[in-house]
Formats: structure tokens, C-alpha cells, sequence
């Protein structure tokens, strides 16, 4: 836990130097990001609460396509797990200030104890701003991995500067659930 918070304390003052340096968001809903979130998950199947640190980012390919990926590395007790998704969206306005998207990726768990697996994401979702700085998403995604996880989450993001925000996540799925929070540096 130590290891986890002094990493977090790193990757904040990194993420804020970064964003004091320049790139200024769209007042629309940008898909150019990086991101750092320290994550929580409970896996039904084998009891297992563990947490860790996520990236993850989005690069806008066109005005309509959006590459994404992530990587996490989660550990508790006798539990843990790395994990890597890359995929590929598709995103429509849904008004001035918002947008809905689409998003199929392939990701691959390698579990501490326990066999690894591999598979792919499924998930549309809604993201569009509430209020100036405030921009709320809602999201249902499938993974096909293990047994298979449908989780509908939910998240905001405070941006206190152009380019910077706060972020809060929760996912409630079928056989993990998970709360996030970190910092999103828009570019």
C-alpha cells in the first residue's frame, strides 16, 4: 500500500507539471487523453479485494475514430493481476457537448495465482459535459475473459484546468466491481 500511494504521489506530480506546460482541451468532448487512476476491485468468484494503479489514454484517429488502451496492476493478499487492453471506437455528437461511443478492444489478464485468459471488450457508452467544468460519462462493457464480466459504470471528471481534471469511476459488474480515482491530462 506504501509502494501504491508513493506512486501515486509520483504520477500526480508528474501528471500536474505536464498539464501547467500547455495543451488546452476543447470545450467539446476531446478523445485525446492520458490518464493515472489508483483502482479497488472485488472479484466475486475467489473473494478477492485487491487494488493498484491503472494508465491508460485515448488518441483521436479522425473526427469519428478513436484508438484506446490501458494497462493495470492490481495486487491484494493472496490475489492480483496484471491487465492490457488495446482497442478501437467509434463516436457520434449526441449534442453540442457530448457524444456516445463505441468500443471493441482485446485485453489479456495475467493472474498472480491462477490461470491467465484472454479475450474481448465489448462497451458503448455516454460522455458529455453537465456543466463548465464538469463532465459526466455512463458506460455498459462485456468482457469475454474467464467467465465473463458485464459491468455498467459511471464516472466524473472536474477539469480544474483547461487541460486537467479530476477523475472519479465506479463499475458494478456481474463478477468484479471496482471504484476509481485519478487525474486525466487532455492534450
Amino acid at each position: 500500500m506504501k509502494n501504491s500511494i508513493k506512486k501515486i504521489s509520483f504520477a500526480i506530480a508528474a501528471v500536474s507539471l505536464l498539464g501547467s506546460a500547455g495543451a488546452m482541451a476543447n470545450s467539446a468532448i476531446s478523445y485525446n487523453y492520458g490518464s493515472i487512476q489508483y483502482i479497488e476491485q472485488d472479484v466475486d468468484d475467489y473473494d478477492c479485494n485487491q487494488d493498484g494503479l491503472r494508465v491508460g489514454g485515448s488518441v483521436e484517429l479522425n473526427d469519428e475514430f478513436f484508438a484506446l488502451g490501458s494497462y493495470s496492476d492490481v495486487n491484494g493478499g493472496r490475489c492480483g493481476s496484471e491487465n492490457l487492453a488495446v482497442g478501437l471506437g467509434y463516436r457520434t455528437l449526441f449534442g453540442a457537448d457530448s457524444s456516445i461511443y463505441g468500443a471493441l478492444s482485446l485485453e489479456n489478464t495475467s493472474v498472480d495465482h491462477g490461470e491467465s485468459d484472454s479475450g474481448v471488450i465489448a462497451a458503448v457508452g455516454l460522455r458529455g459535459f453537465v456543466a463548465n467544468n464538469t463532465e459526466l460519462k455512463v458506460e455498459v462493457a462485456h468482457h469475454t475473459a474467464f467467465d465473463g464480466n458485464t459491468v455498467l459504470s459511471g464516472g466524473v471528471a472536474y477539469w480544474f484546468l483547461p487541460n486537467l481534471s479530476a477523475t472519479a469511476d465506479a463499475g458494478l459488474g456481474s463478477e468484479a466491481s471496482e471504484i476509481a480515482l485519478g487525474l486525466r491530462l487532455g492534450f
